[in-house]
């Protein structure tokens, strides 16, 4: 297992991508169905009222199934828990490593496991479901932003959640998107663009939210009060990541709803990526790759 994230993130996006392309299935949105078919994984939905996980990995021999909760009637989550199955079967050491329990992996899909072979195979549903070559070519045409995000997650047919991942990792403008819980940052992605701006800090989980900002005064309301709510304001980077100088930002905040989780989105439409982007990146070798981007991410 990779120790650089960010890295590691790019090669489970990368290897999404190839085993799309290999069943001739790369298009949005991706067809799950005749991905389990072409692979002799049969699909079974779980009952309603089977609670407490996203899904199932079974495994008899060399022979294995998938089963989906749907105790959430969300097409997107379904969707991703289906991903994340397929993520342990095809991420390198998965099937060695993960749990069985007589015959069953019990997963937690969509970022809220720490355990970090969850966390990888939701990093390979979130390239699965939205592959970067078609990503980027959906937001050449999209405006930034929340907009952008919503834009991704309905031709994918994947949650909100998922989608901002993915566009945060994929987009060329400078933003940032942070998930939080509680009044406290569960988690926090910066484009390539957004990273560039030399003397930021980063939100480091379990951190308050920054006072003074929209969604910090959005999460001193009661959970039922901001369910799918959303709101933006005009915020800056400085407020949110400190830094030399002033950065004008909108802020777009919207409740998620699971797990009392809400989602900002930070865009500085002032700053540009300039950020070299190879167009045969997904043809790169993996040590290439990995000697390419290890210098960009250094460990804290």
């Amino acid at each position: 297992m990779i120790r650089n994230p960010d890295l590691q993130q790019r090669k489970l996006v990368r290897l999404a991508e190839h085993v799309l392309r290999d069943k001739g299935l790369l298009h949005l949105p991706v067809n799950l169905e005749a991905l389990a078919s072409a692979c002799r994984i049969p699909l079974q939905a779980m009952d309603a009222d089977e609670e407490g996980v996203s899904g199932m990995l079974l495994r008899v021999g060399n022979a294995f199934g998938i089963r989906y909760a749907t105790h959430i009637p969300s097409v997107g989550f379904q969707r991703f828990s289906i991903a994340h199955e397929f993520g342990h079967y095809f991420a390198e050491g998965h099937l060695d490593h993960i749990q069985f329990e007589a015959g069953i992996h019990s997963s937690r899909a969509g970022f809220v496991s720490p355990d970090p072979y969850e966390r990888e195979a939701d990093y390979f549903a979130s390239g699965l479901l939205m592959p970067s070559s078609l990503v980027r070519t959906l937001l050449k045409r999209a405006p930034e932003g929340l907009q952008s995000i919503e834009m991704l997650g309905r031709a994918a047919e994947a949650s909100t959640l998922a989608a901002a991942i993915r566009y945060i990792s994929e987009t060329e403008d400078a933003a940032a998107i942070i998930v939080s819980r509680n009044g406290h940052v569960d988690y926090c992605f910066k484009s390539e663009a957004l990273k560039q701006l030399k003397g930021q800090t980063w939100l480091r989980k379990g951190a308050a939210l920054p006072e003074g900002t929209l969604t910090a005064a959005i999460a001193r309301q009661p959970a039922a009060e901001r369910r799918r709510l959303r709101d933006e304001a005009d915020s800056d980077i400085l407020d949110w990541f400190g830094g030399a100088r002033a950065v004008p930002a909108t802020e777009q905040v919207v409740d998620l709803g699971r797990y009392e989780r809400v989602l900002t989105v930070l865009s500085c439409a002032q700053l540009v990526d300039d950020t070299y982007r190879d167009e045969d990146e997904l043809d790169e070798s993996d040590e290439a790759m990995e000697e390419r981007w290890t210098p960009r991410f250094r460990r804290r």
